[in-house]
């Protein structure tokens, strides 16, 4: 059957029509005044399709993190692994039933150390991501780096002791003073000891000083490490300047240090009695959180020539001129904080 031819009157669609020439003559108002403008069909112009909105794009830098992450996960698991194993064995240490039994004249346990340094190191490279400036200016010789105390538990001091050991490992291993109480902790007090943590008293200062070494001083003591979460950075008596009178006596120089986050690592949520274990309180604290961690190390303060330890205006002037710069680094770290955990 043939196909059936359409009509040459076939409707053609509004969009094409176009109309006779005389209609826009006749309405020459309505042709200028109308939103439609009629244009021979050759001449209208293609559309102007919108650009569509270009897909967020991830930064480089974020995709790179991320990848660098991922492939960075096997060692970041194995690093872990092998510092729970360390953390094991410093336990058994703290408990007398693990370590050597080569110790130094102060107590340090070189095997030790040597056994825990994968858990040392997890906790300040991965954990705390310690970042440290100022070392360069601890000199040879010995020197006293007088810091802020804090943290329930005061890891302020093996952070510091291995800030030292990484940056500046031209100086003598150095020491860090602990006060008695953390000697009496039970698990603490010998574990300490055993990673070279020094009861603090004058005589033992004199002699690490004459060493050479570099001696690590909290002269908060147990005010520093004591004080509420609420009271953070927030710098507790010094003592009675023995810090300063140490120096005046054997000419070694100050160095204030400044160290912020471990407020934030261990906060200090509560106290139980301690009698029972032969201390003031047992803390109540977290795991350790892994708050970023920062130390600045501060130029020498200058000991005035000739000035004797008897001396008690230029004691309490050091002591004056030390806490303050302490306060003004911890001011400067926190006010450039980029965030406790991020960093």
């Amino acid at each position: 059957m043939p196909r059936a031819t359409r009509p040459a009157d076939t409707h053609v669609p509004e969009r094409t029509r176009v109309p006779p020439a005389d209609a826009a003559e006749a309405a020459p108002e309505a042709a200028s005044t109308s939103t439609l403008s009629w244009t021979p069909l050759a001449a209208t112009p293609a559309p102007v399709l919108a650009e569509p909105e270009p897909p967020e794009v991830v930064p480089a830098a974020s995709v790179g993190s991320l990848v660098e992450a991922l492939r960075d996960a096997p060692g970041l698991l194995a690093e872990a692994w092998s510092a729970l194993e360390a953390a094991l064995r410093a336990v058994r240490a703290g408990l007398g039933t693990g370590g050597g039994d080569q110790l130094d004249v102060y107590g340090r346990d070189t095997r030790l150390s040597e056994a825990v340094a994968p858990l040392v190191d997890f906790l300040y490279s991965r954990w705390f991501r310690v970042e440290v400036e100022g070392a360069a200016h601890v000199p040879t010789g010995g020197a006293l780096l007088v810091a802020n105390h804090a943290g329930a538990l005061p890891l302020d001091g093996p952070m510091l002791h291995e800030a030292l050991r990484r940056e500046r490992a031209d100086l003598p291993e150095a020491r860090w003073l602990a006060e008695d109480q953390v000697f009496y902790a039970p698990l603490l007090g010998t574990l300490f000891n055993r990673l070279g943590a020094v009861r603090a008293s004058p005589d033992s200062a004199v002699r690490l000083l004459a060493e050479g070494r570099p001696v690590l001083v909290f002269p908060e003591g147990i005010q520093g490490i004591g004080k509420p979460f609420r009271d953070r950075y927030r710098l507790q008596r010094f003592g009675r300047g023995g810090l300063v009178k140490l120096a005046l006596r054997t000419g070694r120089p100050i160095l204030p240090v400044a160290i912020m986050g471990a407020e934030e690592t261990l906060p200090l949520l509560g106290k139980l009695p301690g009698g029972l274990f032969g201390v003031p309180y047992v803390p109540v604290t977290p795991v350790p959180l892994p708050a970023k961690w920062r130390i600045r190390i501060g130029e020498p303060i200058s000991v005035p020539a000739g000035a004797k330890e008897t001396d008690l205006s230029v004691v309490e002037s050091l002591v004056d001129a030390t806490r303050n710069t302490i306060e003004h680094m911890l001011r400067e770290l926190l006010g450039a904080r980029g965030g406790v955990f991020l960093g």
